[in-house]
């Protein structure tokens, strides 16, 4: 028998990852499941001979760091939460982190004992691909647990 407790929601803040949010949501609902919301921004990258008179650095990962905060909080307060009339009250939990996101994502896939993964996949086409990589790909191959992949917004772009 399927047991499905933890689910994984990887979280870019985009209109496709909302997709992934209705398919937590039901399958969560059908399981009793705890979805844990995760989104992962990478470090900003700067180089030492930069002109003077930059921004700086570390006031911008702050920035970065509680834009992502606030993004979180009203996806978990607007759309979960929002939604306990339809779906009951499913517990969610908010994990905000920095690194490499396929990386991050499947670390925390095994620190929560994941037993789901629920992603969104953009519909690149194949340069952008090649140019951008998939985050989505890289989750599918390397993760500790099935990964349900959602079409987000948007048409398809054909290789």
């Amino acid at each position: 028998m399927i047991k499905i407790t933890n689910i994984l929601v990887p979280t870019d803040f985009s209109e496709s990852a909302m997709a992934a949010y209705e398919y937590a949501l039901s399958i969560a609902k059908t399981f009793q499941s705890k979805i844990y919301l995760i989104h992962v921004y990478e470090p900003l990258v700067y180089y030492s001979e930069a002109p003077l008179g930059l921004p700086d650095m570390f006031t911008m990962e702050q920035n970065i760091q509680a834009a992502s905060e606030q993004s979180m909080k009203k996806i978990v307060d607007e759309y979960f939460h929002g939604r306990r009339e339809t779906y009951g009250d499913i517990e969610v939990e908010s994990i905000l982190t920095q690194g490499k996101p396929f990386i991050e994502i499947i670390k925390a896939a095994r620190e929560k004992n994941a037993d789901m993964i629920i992603m969104s996949s953009h519909g690149r086409s194949a340069l952008e691909h090649i140019l951008l990589g998939s985050v989505t790909e890289k989750v599918v191959r390397k993760a500790p647990c099935p990964v349900l992949t959602v079409r987000g917004q948007g048409a398809f772009k054909m290789p």
